[in-house]
């Protein structure tokens, strides 16, 4: 669009100066909307189209046979058309989850995660699992799995993670399609970083094997308590200890991990619990199957309930909760220990 150029203040014949605005003519509607010309040319009213301009600036880079001028001896620059821009990130399909309210990773719906600087040339993979689904380190690597900070194997380490640990999934996988790495399957995990999930079509091995919704039982019991109902474990609205109390557990109920655990500066060990709980008062009333049988998913289903502590130990306090498996087996040990001795 063609607009007025300010001008500096002159000397008049008889020698006094005259002042002139230096605001330029304000647009007129037909200006905003029918004036603008693609091909004008007009140096003396300072009017340029956008098709002179690409002709001038074809005629400098010949007439400087692809040198900087002068003027720009001090600047960096590149021709756009000679680049090679990564694609654009897939768009959010929500908010991203955690915080205040402790809101769950749902399977159906998955937060942009980013790959990271360094790009990478990727594309998706060949993965069963989905954001939300658990994963183990293979027991039989004899090494620690590295989390990095983007899908490249070049990204800045976050944390090693020792064969037998879980890691959850956070989005989907990717594969890298180019260099001595091409067919690795990377895989988001949470809270942060990027691991190799497998390496197989690149020569290396399985890192990952899909591992079952972390189950916990309440082991805590108030010593002051005349029964297993009176006081229990406390599950609170986010991770911090003095949020808002949801509900109660009591001794012997079993709850699902939502995501990752915390530990606090004080040692204490904080973890999001799912609505998808077994009540023991439901077991004994032979409501509930007491293997928690159909309880064994890969993945997340229900909502996040809130955060409970899990281990008080390190604070001088007492352990809260115990995964499943291990309070299964001290169970069974127990009964043998208590079994008569056959008598001959």
């Amino acid at each position: 669009r063609a607009c007025t150029a300010p001008r500096m203040p002159t000397n008049n014949d008889d020698g006094a100066s005259s002042e002139v605005s230096f605001h330029s003519q304000a647009p007129s509607e037909e200006d905003e909307f029918g004036a603008f010309n693609t091909a004008a040319w007009a140096p003396g009213d300072q009017e340029y189209g956008i098709f002179p301009l690409l002709i001038c600036r074809s005629a400098v880079l010949e007439a400087t046979n692809g040198t900087k001028p002068t003027e720009m001896a001090n600047l960096k620059v590149v021709d756009t058309r000679l680049c090679n821009f990564p694609a654009a990130p897939p768009r959010r399909r929500g908010v991203a989850g955690g915080g205040g309210h402790g809101n769950a990773p749902n399977s159906d719906e998955e937060d942009y995660i980013s790959e990271g600087e360094h790009g990478e040339h990727t594309g998706p993979a060949p993965w069963s699992g989905k954001p939300g689904s658990w994963w183990r380190v293979h027991n039989q690597l004899g090494e620690d799995l590295l989390a990095r900070e983007g899908v490249s194997l070049r990204s800045a380490q976050l944390r090693r993670v020792p064969p037998g640990e879980l890691v959850q999934q956070a989005g989907h996988a990717r594969s890298l399609l180019s260099g001595a790495a091409k067919g690795c399957v990377r895989l988001p995990v949470r809270p942060q970083g990027w691991v190799t999930a497998d390496a197989t079509r690149a020569g290396g091995p399985k890192y990952l094997v899909r591992a079952s919704v972390p189950r916990w039982r309440v082991v805590y019991c108030p010593e002051s308590g005349k029964n297993k109902q009176e006081g229990g474990v406390i599950v609170r609205e986010d991770e911090a200890l003095g949020s808002d109390e949801v509900t109660v557990l009591h001794r012997g109920d079993v709850v699902e991990q939502a995501g990752p655990s915390m530990v606090r500066p004080d040692g204490i060990v904080r973890m999001p619990i799912t609505s998808v709980m077994i009540r023991a008062s439901d077991v004994e009333n032979g409501e509930v199957d007491p293997t928690g049988n159909g309880h064994t998913r890969s993945t997340i289903s229900g909502k996040t309930l809130g955060w409970v502590t899990v281990d008080a130990s390190a604070a001088g306090g007492p352990v809260f909760l115990k995964p499943v498996a291990e309070t299964d087996r001290g169970d069974r040990q127990n009964q043998r220990r208590r079994r008569p001795k056959a008598v001959a």
